[in-house]
C-alpha cells in the first residue's frame, strides 16, 4: 500500500539522484572590520558578523542517508541551516616585547639580545551565539517506503528549555520534552515541526594565545622558537567545537535531542576540547 504513494511506484528501491542540482540556501550577513597598527610593535584586529543562513539542504538531506520530509512535503525542507550562527566576534592582536636591540628596554647586544630580544606576544579571542537545535523522534511508526524522519513541533506559547542556559544543572534536562509533540502520537504521523528549530544551543567562547621569539642566525638562516596555549583558561562550553565535525564544521549538540527517548533533553557529556599547550621550533633557510 505504502509503496503506491510514492511519487514513481513502478520502482521498488530507492531512486538517487547523484548530480541533481535540487538544494538553495540564502544567507544574508553584516560584516565589520577594523584594524590598526599602532607605534612600538602593537597591531590589532577586530571582525564582527551578524547573519542569517537559510536553507533546504544540510548534512541530514543528502544521497547516503534518508529524507527528514516525506516526498510530497519537500516545501517543509526550508528552514533555519543548522550552521546558522547570527553573531559572531573575533580579536585578535600582535605584541613585539619593548626588549633587545633597537627596543625601549635592555637595548643591548650579546647575550642580553639572545635572551631577551626578538620575542612576540599574541593572542585570539573568539566569542559567538551558537547553532539551532534540530529536534527529532526515534518512535516513528511510517513505512519505510517514504524515507522520512519524525519531527515533532515545538507547541503553541510553550518554551523549549527546562532550565536557564546560563547556569545549567547537568543532573537535570535542559529541554522541556512536555512542550513538544508527543513521541506516542507519530503512528503514521511525522509531526508538523521545522526541520531545524528556531531555538539555539549554547553559545561558545574562546581565548588562545602565543609567545614566540626569532633568532636571525645570519642573513639566510632564522630559528624561530614558539609556545601556544589553545583555550588558555579550560573554559568548558556544552557544545563540541574542536572535537567534532558536523557538515558545516560546527559541531553537534551536546544533550540527547530525541524526544522519544527517557533522557530526552539531558546532557551526553560532550563539552569543548580542554586547554592544550604545545612548543615547536622551525628553522627557515
Amino acid at each position: 500500500m505504502a509503496q503506491a504513494l510514492l511519487p514513481f511506484p513502478q520502482y521498488c528501491n530507492e531512486i538517487r539522484g547523484r548530480n541533481e542540482n535540487q538544494g538553495n540556501s540564502s544567507y544574508h550577513g553584516f560584516q565589520l572590520k577594523a584594524e590598526h597598527r599602532f607605534s612600538k610593535g602593537m597591531w590589532a584586529l577586530l571582525s564582527y558578523t551578524n547573519s542569517y543562513f537559510i536553507n533546504n539542504t544540510d548534512a541530514t538531506e543528502n544521497i547516503y542517508g534518508p529524507t527528514t520530509f516525506s516526498p510530497f512535503e519537500k516545501q517543509r525542507n526550508r528552514s533555519l541551516a543548522v550552521e546558522d550562527v547570527p553573531q559572531a566576534l573575533n580579536i585578535a592582536y600582535n605584541y613585539e616585547l619593548p626588549f633587545g636591540v633597537g627596543k625601549a628596554l635592555l637595548n643591548q647586544g650579546g647575550v642580553i639580545n639572545a635572551i631577551f630580544g626578538g620575542w612576540t606576544f599574541k593572542g585570539v579571542y573568539r566569542v559567538k551565539s551558537w547553532i539551532p537545535f534540530q529536534i527529532s523522534s526515534s518512535n516513528c511508526n511510517v513505512p519505510a517506503q517514504f524515507s522520512a524522519t519524525c519531527v515533532p513541533a515545538l507547541l503553541p506559547n510553550q518554551s523549549p528549555f527546562a532550565q536557564s542556559l546560563d547556569n545549567i544543572d547537568v543532573t537535570k534536562p535542559v529541554l522541556n520534552a512536555s512542550a513538544f509533540e508527543s513521541a506516542n502520537d507519530f503512528s503514521f504521523y511525522t509531526g508538523k515541526g521545522a526541520r531545524v528549530q528556531n531555538f539555539r544551543q549554547p553559545g561558545y567562547s574562546d581565548f588562545d594565545i602565543g609567545l614566540q621569539k626569532l633568532v636571525h642566525i645570519n642573513e639566510r638562516v632564522t630559528f624561530q622558537l614558539r609556545g601556544d596555549a589553545f583555550n588558555v583558561f579550560n573554559a568548558h562550553h556544552f557544545n563540541t567545537v574542536g572535537t567534532s565535525l558536523q557538515g558545516g564544521g560546527v559541531g553537534f549538540a551536546a544533550f540527547d535531542t530525541d524526544v522519544a527517548s527517557p533522557s530526552f533533553g539531558t546532557w551526553n557529556g560532550a563539552v569543548t576540547s580542554p586547554r592544550n599547550i604545545q612548543v615547536s621550533g622551525r628553522i627557515s633557510f
